[in-house]
C-alpha cells in the first residue's frame, strides 16, 4: 500500500469539506493526494456528450483543489477520467487500485440516509464495490451542539 489518498471530486458544494478532510489527513501523515474527477459521458445517436459538468468544469474543480493543498505544502496531483453513464464509482475503485491508495475521500452529497433510487449514489456504491478503505465526509463539518440540562431552582445536582 503507498502512502496516497485519492480525493474524489465532483463540481459540487460539497467538494470543499472533502478537500479539507484530504488535506489534514495528508499533512498528518505525509501522504500523497490524487484528486481525481471522473467524466461522465453518454453515446446515443447524436454521439458522445458529456453528461456531468458542462466542459472544463470538472477540470477547473481539480486544478483549484490541488493549488489550495500544494499551497500548504501537501502533495497533490490532479487526474482526470472518463467512463459511461453508471460507472463512475466502478471508475474511482479503479483508480484506487492503480495507485495501491491507502484510502478512498470523497464527499457525501446526500442530506439523509435513504438513497435515491433506482440507481443510488456514487459513496453507496464505492462503499460496496471499493477493496480499500472509504472515507464519505459530510457536507459540513459543524459539531452538533450538546442538549441544554435545566435544574430546577432550588434543587441540588
Amino acid at each position: 500500500m503507498s502512502k496516497t489518498i485519492l480525493l474524489a471530486v465532483d463540481t459540487t458544494s460539497h467538494t470543499t469539506a472533502a478537500a479539507d478532510m484530504a488535506r489534514d489527513l495528508a499533512a498528518a501523515t505525509g501522504d500523497r493526494v490524487v484528486v481525481l474527477h471522473v467524466h461522465e459521458f453518454a453515446v446515443g445517436r447524436f454521439g458522445r456528450i458529456q453528461v456531468d459538468c458542462a466542459d472544463d468544469e470538472g477540470e477547473k474543480v481539480v486544478a483549484e483543489i490541488v493549488d489550495r493543498l500544494t499551497g500548504v505544502g501537501v502533495d497533490a496531483r490532479a487526474d482526470i477520467r472518463k467512463t459511461p453513464v453508471g460507472h463512475i464509482a466502478r471508475t474511482i475503485a479503479g483508480v484506487a487500485d492503480e495507485f495501491d491508495v491507502r484510502m478512498i475521500v470523497l464527499g457525501s452529497g446526500s442530506a439523509h440516509d435513504v438513497p435515491r433510487l433506482p440507481f443510488g449514489s456514487v459513496s453507496l456504491r464505492l462503499l460496496h464495490t471499493a477493496t480499500t478503505p472509504v472515507l464519505i465526509v459530510p457536507k459540513s463539518l459543524v459539531p452538533v451542539p450538546e442538549p441544554a440540562v435545566t435544574v430546577p431552582v432550588g434543587a441540588t445536582s
